[in-house]
C-alpha cells in the first residue's frame, strides 16, 4: 500500500463507509422511529455526500492505476475493488430510483442493506493492496466488461430486494407495516420485474464482451471455465424467469423467490466461484478469491436452497391483500 495515493484513496474510503453507516442509521430511524421530512432528506443528502467520497476514492485508485500503467485501468481489479464498485454501484441505481420512481425516502432501510454490508465485508474480509496487474487486465475491455455487469447486478441487487419486501409482505410480518402503504404487493412485484426487465439486457451485453474479451486475451470467446458458466447459469435463470412472466404471466410469490434465485446465482458468479476455486481448486482462469472462505460459501448454500424450498410450501395467506 505505501505510496501517497493509495493512502490518500483509502482516506476517501473510510470517510465514505462511514457516511454510508451514518446514513443508513438515519433511514432506519426515519422508516420506522419518525417520519419527518426532515430526517428523510438528512438521509438521503448523507448519502449523496458517502457516494460522492466513494466516488473520489474510485478516481484516486485509477490515478494511482494511470500512473502505474500509463493508460486508464477501471479500479476493479481484485475482490476489494469489485465489491466495492457493486456497492457503489447499487447506491447510485437506489438514489436514481429515490425520486424517479419510488417518492418516499422510506425505502432506503431496505435497499442500502445489501451495499452498507458489502462495505462492511470489504473492511473486515479484504485487503485493499492494489493488485499486481496481469496483462489481460490491463485491456480496455476490462472497463467495458465490467461495467455492464455491474450495472446489470445493481439493479438485480434491487430487484432482489423488492423481492424479499414483496414476501415479507406476503407473509404478514409486522415490521412491514411500518413501511409507506404505496408497497403493496402489486407494487413490490411489478417494480422488481420492471428492474430485472432492464437489467437483462445489459446483462446480455456484459456477458457478449466478456467473451470479447476472452478472445482478445486467451484466443477464445468461451472455454466453459466455472465462472463463465455461473455467468451462463445466471443469464439462463433470468431468461425463464422473463419467459415465465411474459409468456405464463407467472407473477407474485413465486416470481419472488425466483427472483431471489437469480440473485444467489448472480453472487454465486460474482464471489462464490472464486471461493470454490480457493476450496476446491477449480483451476479458474478468472479466480481472485478473497474473503469469507468456507463460511461465506455455508451462507450462499443456504441462501440458494432457502428459496428453492419455499416453492414447495403453500402460498402465503397474505398475498392477496395487496
Amino acid at each position: 500500500m505505501g505510496t501517497p495515493h493509495v493512502s490518500s484513496a483509502l482516506g476517501a474510503y473510510d470517510y465514505a463507509m462511514f457516511a454510508y453507516f451514518a446514513a443508513y442509521i438515519i433511514y432506519a430511524v426515519h422508516a420506522f422511529f419518525s417520519r419527518k421530512r426532515v430526517i428523510g432528506q438528512a438521509a438521503t443528502v448523507l448519502l449523496i455526500v458517502a457516494w460522492i467520497l466513494h466516488t473520489v476514492f474510485f478516481v484516486q485508485r485509477a490515478h494511482f492505476y494511470y500512473l502505474q500503467h500509463q493508460g486508464f485501468v477501471l479500479p476493479a481489479t481484485n475482490m476489494f475493488e469489485a465489491v466495492s464498485f457493486f456497492c457503489w454501484m447499487i447506491v447510485l441505481g437506489y438514489l436514481i430510483l429515490e425520486p424517479l420512481l419510488l417518492k418516499t425516502r422510506l425505502f432506503g432501510v431496505f435497499a442500502l442493506l445489501l451495499p452498507v454490508a458489502g462495505m462492511a465485508y470489504t473492511a473486515k474480509e479484504m485487503s485493499p493492496d492494489p493488485r499486481q496487474l496481469m496483462p489481460s487486465l490491463k485491456s480496455y475491455w476490462l472497463a467495458f466488461h465490467v461495467t455492464a455487469m455491474f450495472i446489470s447486478y445493481a439493479l438485480l441487487a434491487l430487484a432482489f430486494t423488492f423481492s424479499v419486501m414483496y414476501i415479507m409482505r406476503a407473509y404478514g410480518m409486522r415490521s412491514m407495516e411500518r413501511i409507506d402503504p404505496k408497497f403493496n404487493l402489486k407494487f413490490l412485484d411489478e417494480l422488481s420485474y420492471k428492474l430485472v426487465l432492464v437489467a437483462f439486457p445489459v446483462l446480455t451485453l456484459g456477458i457478449f464482451l466478456g467473451a470479447v474479451w476472452a478472445d482478445q486475451a486467451w484466443g477464445r470467446y468461451w472455454g466453459w471455465d466455472p465462472k463463465e458458466t455461473w455467468a451462463l447459469i445466471t443469464w439462463l435463470i433470468y431468461l425463464a424467469y422473463l419467459h415465465l412472466r411474459m409468456q405464463w404471466n407467472w407473477t407474485g410469490f413465486r416470481s419472488a423467490l425466483f427472483n431471489c434465485i437469480g440473485f444467489v446465482a448472480v453472487l454465486i458468479t460474482f464471489q462464490g466461484v472464486n471461493l470454490l476455486d480457493q476450496a476446491f481448486k477449480l483451476n479458474s482462469i478468472h479466480a481472485y478469491a478473497e474473503g469469507g472462505g468456507v463460511f461465506m460459501l455455508v451462507i450462499l448454500g443456504l441462501a440458494l436452497l432457502i428459496p428453492i424450498a419455499m416453492n414447495f410450501m403453500p402460498t402465503p395467506k397474505d398475498e392477496g391483500k395487496g
